[in-house]
């Protein structure tokens, strides 16, 4: 690597090393030459990196802790979520990933977010189905650039995204 390349471009040429080929990664096609390497923790796919194949960058939007660390304090309508149960508004003010967070595809160089940041009930559930429990799933709904970074910010839609 030469020494004057970015940070984002080394990201970029080490996620491209057979090592982030093969499980716990793999990598989805987001359209627009952007790719999304996801991780395998505690059984679920996580969104670890974002790829600008283009620009020949990454950039890293959640930590092996399950930290969103792409969103702010700012980039959360939190008028969007009064009323909501105070574990869920906890979670977003973590911004925590613990529960599934998906990326959609790109247009127009955006993205629509899902963040969850509470399961329906059959989360809990175990193989036997029991654990079950009567919670709803609780999403906010937001729009990242090529970079990972919020340019629609994350509000409670009924988890319907956005129309």
């Amino acid at each position: 690597m030469q020494g004057n390349e970015t940070y984002d471009e080394k990201m970029y040429q080490l996620l491209n090393t057979e090592h982030y080929c093969q499980e716990p990664y793999r990598t989805d096609d987001l359209g627009e030459e952007m790719s999304l390497i996801e991780q395998l923790i505690w059984s679920w796919w996580k969104p670890r990196f974002l790829l600008d194949h283009r620009a020949k960058c990454a950039y890293e939007l959640m930590d092996p802790n399950q930290m969103l660390i792409t969103i702010t304090d700012d980039d959360i309508d939190w008028d969007s979520l009064n009323g909501l149960p105070e574990k869920a508004i906890k979670r977003a003010q973590a911004h925590s990933g613990l529960f599934p967070t998906i990326v959609y595809g790109f247009s127009d160089g955006v993205a629509q977010v899902k963040w969850q940041i509470n399961p329906d009930g059959r989360y809990y559930q175990d193989d036997d189905g029991f654990g079950m429990t009567d919670d709803d799933e609780i999403a906010q709904w937001g729009k990242i650039d090529r970079t990972g970074k919020v340019v629609v910010p994350f509000a409670y839609r009924h988890n319907d995204g956005y129309k």
